[in-house]
Parts: structure tokens; sequence; C-alpha cells
């Protein structure tokens, strides 16, 4: 009995891990379940996953991702999305006043130094740092800069009242004016681009979440449908027991090899089991006419009509469906 008890335990255990590695594989056909990383696609890819939670998850008895879940988790990505983009525009406008308050300063600076030369001289010495041209006498770029020349001209200004020069605004009060203007609107800037980076991710974690409620409503129907169950399709997801699509056709080669008969070849993609022909006739053809479906990477198309000129794209295709269509290649028939 002790034999027979082992031995029935060694194959429950040998039957264990075919079902784990069974049950291993089916969820890798799962994860290779593409979520789109766009934010246009992933909300596409929910969009078509409600719709199929609607009509299915009664009959499929869906109890964590129904489409009313599905629905709220896109929306609040919809709203955080619509936060983020006020938030940039706000920025942006912040931005557009910060640069005129700067502009205003350099101007307003640059007119001072031009009065005080004068005074002082042309060029820069030790004499200008009582101004708060320090080291050089060109306007500075920087807005902290300008903001610490702008004090020290006021300063200087209210020091040395009969230097200013009211016709043009170049006084003490003004420099206090810009310097209240400038400071006020770099700092909505900085604001505005600490609460723009907060909504960001707030945005990209609710992105995140559409994604992961997609992931998990696979893994939810996984356990309610078979691989090949139709109804994957309804939900917007490929088949997981469906054989992967091929890749597209790259590198075909079109030469004539009569007058209206045209030879093609192409490398073999992935996965191919066989290739859709199509031609497109200016001026004939509306839309692509698929003219033949062979297993072998070459084909001829006689019969083309004369001086004419012919669109020629090949595709893969296998039992999980059809590849990317290759690019057009184009030839004029004689």
């Amino acid at each position: 009995m002790p034999a027979l008890r082992g031995a029935c335990l060694r194959q429950t255990g040998k039957q264990s891990a075919r079902q784990r590695q069974k049950q291993s594989k089916q969820k890798e056909k799962h994860m290779k379940m593409p979520i789109a990383q766009s934010k246009n696609g992933v909300l596409a890819q929910s969009i078509s996953a409600e719709n199929g939670a609607a009509e299915h998850e009664v009959s499929l008895n869906i109890k964590h991702k129904t489409a009313a879940v599905l629905l709220a988790i896109r929306l609040a990505a919809i709203s955080a999305i619509n936060l983020y983009e006020v938030g940039k525009q706000v920025l942006r406008s912040r931005k557009a006043a910060l640069d005129a308050a700067y502009l205003q300063v350099r101007i307003f600076v640059m007119l001072a130094r031009d009065i005080l030369k004068p005074i002082f001289g042309n060029l820069y010495h030790e004499g200008w740092d009582v101004t708060g041209f320090t080291g050089a006498l060109a306007a500075p770029e920087n807005v902290d800069d300008l903001l610490v020349l702008l004090l020290a001209l006021k300063d200087f200004f209210t020091a040395n009242p009969t230097l200013e020069f009211a016709e043009r605004e170049v006084t003490a009060a003004q420099a206090q004016l810009l310097y209240n203007a400038l400071n006020a609107a770099n700092a909505a800037v900085n604001s505005q681009e600490a609460t723009v980076g907060a909504l960001k991710e707030v945005r990209d974690v609710k992105l995140e979440l559409v994604g992961k409620s997609l992931r998990d409503l696979i893994n939810e129907l996984a356990a309610l449908m078979g691989p090949l169950d139709p109804r994957w399709k309804a939900f917007g997801f490929n088949m997981p027991g469906a054989e992967e699509t091929p890749d597209a056709v790259e590198g075909v080669i079109v030469a004539l090899i009569g007058p209206t008969t045209a030879a093609l070849k192409w490398p073999a993609p992935a996965r191919a089991a066989f290739y859709h022909v199509f031609r497109r006739i200016l001026g004939v053809d509306a839309d692509w006419v698929l003219i033949g479906s062979p297993a072998d990477i070459d084909f001829n198309i006689e019969n083309l009509p004369a001086n004419a000129h012919v669109d020629i794209a090949v595709s893969a295709v296998n039992a999980g469906g059809e590849g990317a269509r290759s690019e057009t290649v184009t030839i004029v028939t004689h």
C-alpha cells in the first residue's frame, strides 16, 4: 500500500506539474496580447472592451472588470488628461506674461545704463558697481540676475534722485514696479510648472490604470472563455489560442518580364503560411484587388493593361490572420 500510495502521489505530482505548465503557457498567450502604449490607443482599446463587456458580461458572468468599472476608469483618465492639458495652457499663458515682463525689464536696464554712461563712462570699471552693473555693462539674460540688477538700480536712484530720468521713466519707482511685475510673473511660471508636473503624474497613473484594467479583464476572460472563443473579438482582443499573425512583408521586388507581365519576389517574413498579392491599376481600380494567394515567395502577374501605372503590394497570412501589407511598388507597363 505505501508503494501504491507513493506512485499515486508521484502521478498526481506529474499531473499538477503538467497543469501548471499548461496554465503558464496559457498565461503567456494572454500576456502576449498587446496593450497599446499611446494615450489614444489605450483609450480606444478600453472603449472596445467596454462594448464587449456590455454585450457579454451577463452571459459570461464577469464580476470584476464590468462595463461600468471600465468606463469609470477610462473617464477618470480622460478627466486627468483634460486637467493636464488645461494646466499646460495656463503655463503657456504665464510664460507669455513672463516674456513680456522680461522684455520690459531689459529695455529699462539698457536705457538706464545708457543714461548713466555720460557719468560713469562707456566702458565698465569698478565705479559702475554702485549702480548694479558688476563685471560688465551687458544687460543680464537670466531672470534672477535681472531681478538683482533691478533692486540695485532702485537703490542707486533712491540714493541719487537727481540722476533719475523721469521723462523716460528711468526712476527708482519704475525699477520697483518692474521688479514686482517680473518677480510675480516668474513665480507664477515656477508655480504652474510644478502644478503641470503633478498633473502629468496623475495623468500617467490614470492611463496606467486603464491599461491595467484591460490586462485584468483579459485575465478574467481567460477563466471564462476558451482560447479560441470568437467572443474575444467583441472585446477588441485577439483570440489567445490563435496563431500570431505574420510580420509585414518587406523588400518586394517587381520586374517587367514582358510588355504586360510582371514578376514579383520577396523575402519570407516570420510565421508566414501563404501570401496575398494585391493589384491596383491607376484609373481603373478604386481600391486594391486580391489577385493571388501563393504559398511561394514569388508570383507572376499576367495580362496587365498596356501603358498603365500599376500598384502592387503583398501581405503574409497564417491561421492567426493577415499581417501588415508591404509598401506599395509601382510599375508602368509598355
